[in-house]
């Protein structure tokens, strides 16, 4: 629906190395001067610190809470009176047997998944590469995913090679959030991406969960907005407690010692 989204696109600054693609395949609005993870790191993911003249990554909330003061703060608590009621799902606007057709099919179960094989899907779209146990754990301690597979061979994927990822951790029962949402560059532009972001969102708002969240690059904010998500009243923000480059080399040089 890490994953989205996000998107770095073709952007690059002076003397960067080659440019990262959008998992979404969107473009931004702007040059990025610092190229920053996205979507499902967090679906957009856990950002890395940037100069103070970048801009952050807007908080986005799926509309349409059960109980608005259950899991939110005063604030959000008077916004979110405006959408009481049931919070509904979005709808499908491309069937699975529309997919299927292209030789695209949808898993919403862990079993399948190939550890490696999805690092290699988070690299093609820019996404840092996990350590492969830590990425293991990572999908069993996820609350609900969702992944798309090629059910025949094409010049786009190989039978049965993974296209699409997105996947929701929560506590089950008041929030969750959307990260690592992902689409193979060869399938994005095709609708492939918001697919993955309906089945998702639909499957959370079954589990009756009322408060879903992502974080998304300002480039795509429009595009979950067209999903039924709403930005945070306040200009409310995502932040991410996370090591500078300058700590991780006196890390390393403490360790080689």
């Amino acid at each position: 629906m890490e994953s989205s989204h996000c998107g770095l696109g073709n952007a690059q600054r002076p003397g960067a190395g080659p440019a990262r693609r959008c998992p979404l395949g969107m473009q931004p609005r702007m040059p990025h001067p610092v190229l920053r993870r996205a979507c499902g790191y967090p679906a957009s993911g856990c950002v890395r610190a940037a100069a103070p003249s970048m801009p952050q990554k807007p908080k986005l909330c799926y509309v349409g809470v059960v109980r608005a003061s259950e899991g939110m703060s005063p604030d959000k608590t008077q916004w979110g009176e405006k959408f009481v009621g049931n919070l509904m799902p979005p709808k499908l606007t491309k069937t699975d047997e529309h997919f299927h057709q292209q030789g695209i099919e949808f898993v919403e179960a862990r079993q399948g998944i190939v550890v490696s094989e999805l690092n290699s899907l988070f690299e093609k779209v820019g996404f840092p590469r996990r350590d492969p146990a830590k990425l293991k754990v990572a999908l069993e301690n996820t609350h609900a995913l969702v992944w798309a597979r090629a059910t025949r061979s094409t010049r786009y994927a190989s039978e049965g090679q993974m296209v699409a990822f997105a996947r929701a951790t929560s506590d089950g029962v008041l929030s969750a959030t959307i990260w690592d949402v992902s689409v193979l560059p060869s399938w994005q532009r095709g609708g492939l991406g918001r697919a993955m972001m309906e089945r998702l969102t639909a499957r959370l708002v079954q589990d009756g969960i009322p408060t879903i969240t992502l974080y998304a690059e300002p480039s795509v904010v429009a595009l979950y907005e067209k999903l039924g998500f709403v930005q945070d009243p306040e200009g409310v923000r995502g932040m991410a407690f996370q090591r500078t480059k300058r700590d991780k080399v006196l890390t390393g040089l403490g360790a080689r010692r």
